[in-house]
């Protein structure tokens, strides 16, 4: 092995270089900043792929680091041969870097790798294959997290449902991840000089992966099993956790809007690929939303408006524009027709938290924007906003009460309904509510409803989802039920009738669903805790056992002493409150120490421990049940 040299190049640029190998089949790129305690399990991970004949070159780029990640990747050159190692001035994002690497890479084919993630085993033999066998000039491998912390973004999976080869990118949702962890062929980024943007931290990869994808014949997915670990983090120094500033925002979704319309895509296509830039969360929003009145003054505004327009009009069409939320939709519409005006008065709506001004069309039922310049801007993506106040049960009907409305609308609604689905069978149950607009109205400007469900109406077992429709003349929405609610909702299990007819609960998701029959068991050990013994009195021939707890739960209770074989049904009185009764027949509690077996809803048994010797008088029952 030579011994590595240190050099300045002509640029300042410092590198350290080990003996080259003849034949390189696919070159690691690692770009590197203050990952001094993590680089090396990352290039490890690296040494430990078995290639043929170890056809593999690892070109590590250190980004300036403060901390000592050179030395360690220089002290690593010296004994692994595969292994060259570089250092450039610190450029804040890991574009320049990669693009250095990128120069000196002499494999077929090119991965990227970031210095505190590692390879899976095995996972560059498999890439390498399937791009030969496939001729792909991208292949996708599925990632997993690792670490002491989740990730600042998430592991991408919309694409990785299947693995499947020789793929449209499009039609197999490789577009949906633009990152750089990919295996690519190389001389598809030599010949169409594909290079990382430079100038801001995330999203840098966007554009080249999606110049990856245009000049690729087919791309290949691999998602069979984990090839790729990223790391979340816990220091705070991972560039994506510190985020990027709106200017860098902007930039970012400029370039990838350029990329993009000067691609060979167009029509549904091309507009599949622009929701990203332009009405995804990360898209417009990010920039023209919140934080364009206070990251920008007007001159600037001015010229971004003026940008934009340029950039924009000729894409903004119907299928983009539907993709988008409210705020998305109306944003871009302004800064296509070049509206200064109405784009501050949307943003200053947004950085506030207050809702966009509607208006709505009688003659056409229909909801619409009226800018600052007069234009009118409907087919308007619009949500039905719903909240939960209170919720409680009379025998076997169930009572809701909440509100609903659309934000910035100041009419309300004509009608609302509550709507049961049958989760299974999809079919619907539907109770009228009763509206109560005006002086009635929330703090939220919407109108307050209130309706009763008789749960003998829903009458099929199984789970029943609720949902709320509302209309403005013929013009109406339906939203799930129950996600947003007043903190005082209690969202543990409730149940319905006597004897138990039906389960009210919350699903994960936090929505109202009520399970007839039921169907399932939703008691645990934490919202059924078992009370315990407060005393015994001895009542004509029985022996009367007195419990403190929580007794929402229980209907029933069984006796059994250490002779008999078999427990029997006892009486249980509840009182209310955190007091109820066992009484304990002569013959049980004449042959000495017995169990209490207390009886939920669901028919399930919670003994519990009636050893205590305490006597209480007639009198303290009487203190305790109130």
């Amino acid at each position: 092995m030579l011994e590595p040299l240190l050099a300045e190049s002509t640029d300042t640029d410092q590198t350290l270089d080990n003996a080259g190998l003849s034949e390189i089949d696919v070159s690691v790129i690692i770009p590197a900043y203050n990952c001094e305690s993590l680089v090396e399990e990352t290039i490890r991970s690296v040494t430990s792929q078995e290639l043929l004949d170890q056809r593999l070159e690892i070109i590590a780029v250190d980004d300036g680091s403060t901390d000592a990640t050179f030395a360690v990747l220089s002290r690593l050159s010296e004994v692994i041969d595969e292994l060259t190692v570089y250092t450039i001035p610190n450029s804040g994002s890991a574009s320049a870097p990669r693009n250095f690497g990128l120069e000196h890479a002499r494999g077929r084919y090119v991965f990227f790798l970031d210095a505190d993630d590692k390879l899976a085993p095995h996972a560059l033999r498999r890439l390498v294959t399937v791009a030969d066998d496939t001729n792909s000039g991208v292949v996708l491998c599925k990632l997993g997290e690792f670490g002491p912390q989740k990730r600042a973004s998430n592991v991408p999976t919309q694409a990785f449902k299947k693995t499947v080869f020789e793929v449209d990118y499009i039609d197999s949702k490789a577009y949906t991840t633009l990152g750089a962890l990919k295996l690519y062929r190389r001389s598809i980024l030599a010949e169409n000089d594909i290079r990382f943007p430079l100038g801001y931290t995330i999203g840098e990869d966007q554009p080249f992966a999606m110049e990856a994808y245009f000049h690729s014949p087919h791309v290949s997915i691999l998602s069979d099993r984990v090839y790729y670990w990223a790391r979340g983090r816990d220091d705070g120094t991972n560039v994506t956790s510190q985020g990027q500033s709106a200017r860098k925002h902007y930039l970012k979704i400029k370039t990838l809007i350029k990329v993009i319309a000067d691609g060979p895509e167009t029509g549904s296509r091309r507009s599949i690929l622009l929701r990203r830039p332009l009405t995804a969360n990360a898209g417009v929003r990010t920039v023209f939303g919140k934080p364009w009145l206070l990251d920008f003054g007007r001159d600037e505004r001015q010229k971004m408006v003026a940008e934009f327009q340029e950039l924009i009009a000729p894409l903004w069409d119907d299928e983009l524009r539907a993709s988008g939320s409210l705020e998305s939709q109306l944003l871009i519409d302004q800064l296509a027709a070049g509206d200064i005006e109405s784009l501050e008065a949307i943003s200053n709506n947004m950085a506030n938290s207050e809702p966009i001004a509607l208006e709505f069309d009688e003659s056409a039922s229909q909801f619409y924007y009226r800018s600052a310049r007069g234009s009118r801007f409907d087919n308007l993506n619009l949500t039905l906003s719903t909240r939960g106040h209170a919720i409680w049960r009379t025998g076997n009907e169930l009572h809701v009460r909440g509100s609903l409305g659309i934000d910035g609308d100041s009419r309300g609604p004509d009608t609302a309904h509550m709507v049961w689905t049958h989760r299974r069978d999809s079919v619907d149950k539907r109770f009228a509510v009763d509206l109560t607009h005006s002086a009635s109205k929330d703090d939220s400007g919407r109108a307050q409803f209130d309706v009763a469900i008789p749960t003998d109406q829903l009458d099929r077992p199984g789970e029943w989802d609720a949902f709320v429709e509302a209309s403005w003349g013929s013009f109406t929405l339906s939203s799930r039920f129950g996600k947003s609610k007043s903190p005082s909702i209690n969202t543990s299990p409730a149940f319905v009738g006597s004897p138990v007819c039906a389960a009210v609960i919350y699903t994960r998701f936090g929505n109202l669903t009520v399970d007839v029959g039921p169907t399932q068991k939703y008691l645990s050990s934490g919202n059924s805790g078992v009370p315990e013994v407060a005393g015994k009195l001895t009542l004509f021939t029985n022996e009367v056992a007195t419990l403190r707890g929580d007794f929402e739960y229980f209907v029933g209770a069984k006796v059994q002493s250490s002779k008999s074989a078999q427990p029997i049904d006892a009486d249980f009185v509840n009182y209310g409150g955190n007091c109820a009764t066992v009484v304990v027949p002569r013959s049980i509690f004449k042959h000495g120490p017995y169990t209490i077996s207390l009886i939920d809803v669901e028919g399930t048994l919670h003994t519990i421990d009636a050893s205590t010797s305490k006597r209480i008088s007639l009198r303290e029952l009487r203190n305790e049940a109130g």
